[in-house]
């Protein structure tokens, strides 16, 4: 446990309270809780990823891809979602990860996230994706391009994926 000493603390306080501004989204980390809203600029784009990545975490997609990053709660349209605060990873730390082999592969891909360092962090040390709303960006094109053994949950729980206990 933290005595008050360490909560004053400028650096700790900076870590425990910041804004993080990606293209669609911004991030406000408070405490435990990172709270995903859309950007004013980017307000339809914002709505449809926080959507996204709520729809994947209810549909049971992280069975399969322990990787994404939970959502503990939503508010209707995509006006917010909550996910645990995470340890950004550095891209120092994400190459190492890289590197070892530790990046999932999957074949075939669902394409469901970037593999940029700034997507990934770590939640009690195990590392996670934050950032897994990338199909709401992709054209119809693009999206066709996507396996038919991937495209859904439903295909996804018929395909040779073992679900993660």
């Amino acid at each position: 446990m933290q005595g008050p000493e360490e909560l004053t603390r400028p650096g700790k306080i900076a870590a425990k309270f910041h804004i993080a501004t990606g293209s669609q989204r911004r991030t406000l980390v408070l405490g435990p809780l990172a709270i995903k809203v859309p950007r004013l600029r980017r307000l339809g784009a914002g709505l449809r990823a926080n959507l996204e990545e709520r729809r994947l975490w209810r549909e049971g997609w992280h069975r399969y891809f322990p990787e994404l990053c939970p959502v503990l709660a939503s508010l209707p349209f995509g006006v917010a979602i909550v996910m645990p605060a995470v340890e950004i990873m550095s891209a120092k730390q994400f190459e190492s990860y890289k590197a070892k082999g530790r990046l999932p592969a999957y074949d075939p891909d669902p394409e469901l996230y970037e593999d940029k360092p700034w997507d990934w962090g770590l939640l009690h040390g195990r590392p996670v994706v934050v950032d897994y709303a990338m199909r709401v960006h992709m054209t119809s094109e693009d999206l066709d391009l996507i396996s038919p053994q991937v495209r859904t949950i439903d295909d996804v729980k018929r395909s040779a994926l073992p679900p993660i206990p």
